[in-house]
């Protein structure tokens, strides 16, 4: 992809890059959108299944669960002032909170799915590791998370990327 990325002209770069910011922006939103609907609402699939998508019975986060949304909502807003301020490198922003998240949700996930002892104090009423929902045996919440994650630590590797490639060519046509 960084070789396709070199041989792109500036014109298309500059128009590329747009598109990821958008991309970023939405991942962000459906993440924090998804979250409040499963701490309000519960499982998607059995209110579907139910015929009730709106009915209150949501799941209460845990402690990891609020440390990943500390660090995931506000990607959400910076990504939009970035969007409106047509800043291209807002990203470096939110490289930091995407490389505290993806470890943080492996964690969460690994603790749920392997026979591992937290450090963190949740309590015995709403475990760290309970499996709130687990859909075709591996998909669970902190796994939703962790993807979240890794598309937008994706999406800000190929916006960096282009701002290099731009960097580089600014830097060269000055020369």
């Amino acid at each position: 992809m960084v070789a396709y990325l070199v041989a792109m002209t500036d014109k298309q770069l500059t128009t590329l890059q747009p598109l990821l910011w958008v991309g970023i922006f939405f991942q962000s939103l459906v993440a924090m959108v998804g979250s409040l609907y499963y701490s309000t609402f519960g499982d998607p699939v059995a209110n579907w299944v139910t015929g009730n998508l709106f009915q209150l019975n949501g799941f209460t986060p845990c402690e990891l669960c609020w440390f990943a949304r500390i660090l995931m909502y506000p990607i959400v807003f910076i990504s939009y002032i970035g969007i409106a301020k047509k800043d291209r490198r807002f990203t470096e922003y939110l490289l930091p909170l995407v490389a505290l998240g993806i470890p943080l949700e492996l964690y969460h996930y690994a603790i749920q799915k392997l026979p591992i002892e937290t450090f963190f104090t949740c309590s015995s009423a709403n475990p760290c590791n309970a499996l709130q929902v687990d859909y075709f045996g591996f998909i669970t919440i902190p796994f939703l998370c962790l993807v979240a994650f890794l598309i937008l630590a994706i999406l800000i590797g190929f916006n960096t990327a282009i701002n290099c490639q731009l960097d580089r060519k600014k830097v060269e046509s000055e020369n």
